[in-house]
């Protein structure tokens, strides 16, 4: 049963020349058109619903709106446009040490608080001693309510609000009061109170208080809706966008891609998936990629350096004696010889680097990084028809027959004042370099597309043992893992709507050639 409804809410507030001058003046200025009034939308069309015993978390930036909407939520002003619908009785802490007498005491305030809140002396006298108790006031409670710090006013507001029991609790910035201990206490109270069936709205600038507490979220921005719903999606929207890594526009068409329906959900933003994206595509179906990461490309993601192309996970070049397979990703963006050799005939990078060719095979095709198959599929489990998983096989099923084994590598980034650090791209180390014992490898990312710098970027690999969360590079393979491998695609056959595919689905290295091979024939295949 929905026990809050706010639909459509608008609130417009009026500024002008009224604020400043007398009646007559006011009067006057109207009679002859010389007067000023300008108009400022804190909210507009803002939207959700809530269900007994739900919290919502508002999140947004300052003056996004926020607290003027509590206003209108817990009934201290009337929307401009749209309507409230409540069900109960409303406790909304706003304004930390409002409504209280400064000159009466804590207890006389307490009584008054819970009075103006509409319980019954009978019931005051009942929770009395709990609600002081709880806000740590029992020495201070003939005191002047006026000599209280604001941390301890605070605390008595927020006693008195949770401990009432009201259906609706509505808090703005009030759970970061106090010490450690009391927001502990605070945050325990909230659980309580969504426990007993309360619905709860709070306002609060720690996006991780809200993670934890809240099971909705709304996302507000210079009085827009931004979002409403799953609180782990929003929440890492809102955090890409407070990152700089998101605009709001693209935050804003992110959640509107999250609440459609596709033909093909991809998991996984590498080569594989990507290919695979841009053939359905092709092929007119409609498709959402979603990647764990925080930027799309898998393994052969890049980032600048100062001008620099850097692999965040180690070197790629394309090699392959296949000529098609060569043209294929040279028709989608221009590459650059580059001899690694591998002794083919086609070998090479992206002379924008490697991201300018994912952002092509991904070109106008909705694409949402930091973002989970399991958040995704709890927040929207209905999404798509079919699943391309290029994440690790024994990951989709939560390891539960254990885990595979990869290789994996550790990388050392160092910037230097240097114009060149050595002479090509891959250098061996020597074997008495004490400084970097271990090392494997030692890559400088300028040579491969001869960028300009007065600046270099060189890498140090060292192989280390592949642990979940590191980064994984080749199967280890082996009778081991083979076995445990047919014991997940055994369990695979249960989900037939889900393709495994990739370097992690089906757990088999290839080179990008075959990368790009294996996700044309699988395309072929499944969109046939």
């Amino acid at each position: 049963m929905s026990i809050l409804e706010v639909h459509n809410v608008s609130i417009k507030y009026m500024t002008g020349d009224f604020k400043e001058i007398g009646l007559k003046e006011y009067v006057m200025r109207r009679l002859t058109h010389n007067y000023k009034v300008n108009e400022f939308w804190a909210d507009k069309n803002i939207s959700f619903t809530l269900e007994e015993g739900e919290m919502l978390g508002i999140i947004g930036s300052n003056g996004a709106g926020k607290s003027t909407l509590l206003k209108v939520v817990s009934g201290i002003m009337e929307p401009s446009e749209g309507w409230v619908k409540r069900e109960g009785n409303i406790a909304a802490l706003l304004e930390l040490g409002s409504g209280f007498d400064g000159d009466l005491t804590v207890k006389e305030n307490t009584y008054l608080r819970g009075a103006m809140l509409g319980y019954t002396r009978k019931f005051m006298d009942e929770t009395y001693d709990e609600i002081i108790d709880f806000a740590e006031l029992k020495d201070f409670q003939d005191r002047p309510f006026k000599q209280l710090s604001s941390g301890m006013k605070s605390r008595l507001a927020f006693a008195i609000a949770s401990l009432v029991k009201p259906d609706i609790l509505i808090l703005d910035e009030v759970l970061s009061v106090g010490d450690g201990a009391f927001r502990k206490k605070s945050e325990a109270k909230m659980r309580e109170i969504i426990s007993g069936g309360a619905t709860t709205i709070l306002v609060s600038h720690s996006l991780e208080q809200v993670k934890e507490l809240c099971t909705k979220v709304l996302w507000l921005e210079k009085g827009k809706q931004i979002a409403f719903g799953d609180t782990a999606v929003i929440c890492g929207l809102y955090q890409q966008y407070l990152d700089k890594e998101l605009t709001l526009a693209q935050a804003r068409e992110k959640w509107a891609a999250l609440n459609r329906h596709y033909d093909w959900l991809i998991v996984g933003s590498g080569l594989f998936g990507s290919v695979f994206a841009r053939e359905a595509a092709n092929r007119g179906k409609k498709c959402l990629v979603i990647d764990g990461r925080r930027k799309p490309g898998g393994n052969i993601a890049c980032e600048d350096m100062d001008g620099i192309t850097v692999h965040s996970y180690g070197p790629h070049i394309f090699h392959t004696d296949d000529r098609d397979m060569w043209n294929y990703v040279n028709r989608l963006v221009k590459f650059k010889a580059f001899d690694g050799g591998f002794g083919e005939a086609f070998q090479g990078l992206p002379e924008k680097g490697w991201n300018s060719l994912i952002e092509k095979l991904l070109e106008n095709i909705p694409t949402v990084t930091g973002l989970s198959y399991v958040r995704l599929t709890e927040a929207f489990p209905e999404i798509a028809d079919r699943v391309l998983y290029t994440g690790p096989i024994d990951g989709f099923f939560e390891y539960s027959l254990g885990h595979l084994e990869y290789d994996s590598l550790k990388i050392e980034l160092e910037e230097l004042e240097l114009e060149y650090f050595q002479d090509r791209a891959i250098v061996i180390p020597e074997e008495n370099d004490e400084e970097h014992e271990g090392c494997t490898r030692i890559i400088e990312y300028k040579h491969f597309l001869g960028e300009e710098s007065e600046k270099t970027v060189v890498a140090w690999e060292y192989p280390q043992e592949w642990l979940p969360g590191r980064l994984a590079c080749c199967p280890v393979g082996g009778e081991k893992n083979e076995n445990l491998l047919e014991q997940y695609r055994e369990m695979a056959k249960e989900v037939p709507e889900v393709i495994f595919a990739g370097r992690l689905g089906e757990y088999k290295y290839r080179t990008m050639a075959e990368t790009v091979a294996a996700a044309l024939k699988s395309a072929a295949t499944e969109l046939a």
